[in-house]
């Protein structure tokens, strides 16, 4: 046994005085001079700032769009490039906004699932989507941290074809679309086949699994309608106009 071992154990006078010296040391604090740490904090900020930039600019925001079918001005991705799975198609609007902890999914049944986002929409944190058949977001829809679009069920009901790795079939699939100017709050899951109307929300943690009418608020699991606001569609109001 080394005497470190004999001094982590306290064993003896000597062993448990340099013990008791090294914890006072690690409470040691230097006090924080504004003259020494102002200048090196805004260097450090700066920097960070500044590399952040560049590795967006440069890097990840190049290749992402070289991803894309189609790709509008203006795309910004934060904390490196989504992962993209399958073949899937992407296609997006102009200044989109993404994070790299966003995983989007395409089937492999499918021959070309295609994930559209409209203009001006912004993706959030670990935001995941399961395309089969096509998962549409419309324009200005804010989706926050920790959203799952699941259009598809990825593995069979039946556990004999689940254990053989067969895929789930084409027909389990169903298209996800979301109107213009929703808004899909942190840890919602919408599941197949709902459509959500323009300018509706959907409550933090809501489970959607029935199509959500225009200028309506669901929550809950699954989730209901808890009120509406008045106003009608973009198009109605275009057309009335």
């Amino acid at each position: 046994m080394s005497y470190l071992d004999r001094v982590r154990r306290r064993e003896g006078a000597l062993a448990d005085a340099l013990y008791r010296g090294y914890k006072r040391m690690q409470r040691v604090n230097i006090p924080a001079s504004p003259l020494v740490y102002g200048p090196l904090a805004f260097e450090r900020g700066l920097r960070r700032h500044a590399l952040g930039w560049l590795a967006r600019k440069l890097y990840d925001e190049p290749l992402f769009r070289r991803r894309c079918r189609r790709c509008g001005p203006g795309l910004c991705l934060y904390d490196g490039i989504p992962t993209v799975w399958g073949g899937l198609i992407l296609e997006l609007g102009r200044d989109v906004v993404m994070h790299g902890t966003s995983t989007l999914a395409g089937a492999k049944v499918f021959p070309a699932p295609r994930l559209v986002i409209g203009d001006r929409s912004h993706c959030g944190s670990q935001f995941s989507v399961s395309v089969g058949a096509d998962v549409v977001i419309g324009a200005d829809v804010l989706i926050a941290n920790r959203v799952s679009l699941v259009a598809y069920d990825n593995h069979p009901t039946d556990p004999a074809e689940r254990r053989a790795g067969r895929p789930a079939s084409a027909a389990s699939s169903r298209p996800i679309v979301i109107g213009d100017n929703a808004w899909i709050c942190v840890g919602a899951t919408i599941l197949k086949g709902v459509t959500v109307g323009e300018n509706a929300i959907i409550a933090a943690g809501a489970v959607v699994v029935n199509d959500v009418p225009p200028n309506a608020t669901v929550g809950g699991n699954p989730a209901r309608v808890v009120s509406r606001r008045p106003g009608r569609p973009r198009h109605a109001r275009q057309a009335g106009a």
